[in-house]
């Protein structure tokens, strides 16, 4: 059985429900033998990344590695379009590519980092970038 959920909190609180769900064990019969299985925990997680915007291009080199996030599975690019537009953002635009990149950036070979959308901030009344 598979159940899809959304959370909205703080951080911390929410990866420690994740992590109490993650370690809990369920009874569980397979092929006559009675046994317990553990809750398996996929997250499936939509992030709002702020910064600065003179910095785009080294967060975007960060996070896509040169490329705009396209997703690795054709089908997923439907459900990304359909959550820009609930959002009211932009395609991913362009940014130079080559250049340095912030120390995270190597975690590329662990994760399918997908490129939604960006949005420019808000200016307030006395010109004040709202991040």
């Amino acid at each position: 059985m598979h159940v899809y959920i959304l959370t909205r909190g703080i951080k911390e609180r929410t990866d420690r429900f994740i992590e109490n769900l993650c370690n809990q064990y369920l009874p569980f019969r397979f092929k006559g033998q009675n046994m317990s299985i553990q809750i398996n925990v996929k997250p499936i997680q939509l992030y709002e990344i702020v910064f600065p915007k003179e910095h785009k291009d080294i967060m975007m080199r960060t996070l896509f590695s040169g490329t705009k996030g396209e997703p690795q599975h054709e089908k997923h690019k439907k459900w990304i379009k359909w959550i820009r537009r609930a959002l009211g953002i932009d395609e991913i635009s362009e940014y130079v590519k080559e250049g340095i990149k912030l120390p995270t950036a190597n975690y590329h070979n662990d994760l399918e980092i997908m490129g939604v959308g960006e949005k420019e901030d808000r200016e307030e009344y006395e010109k004040t970038e709202m991040l």
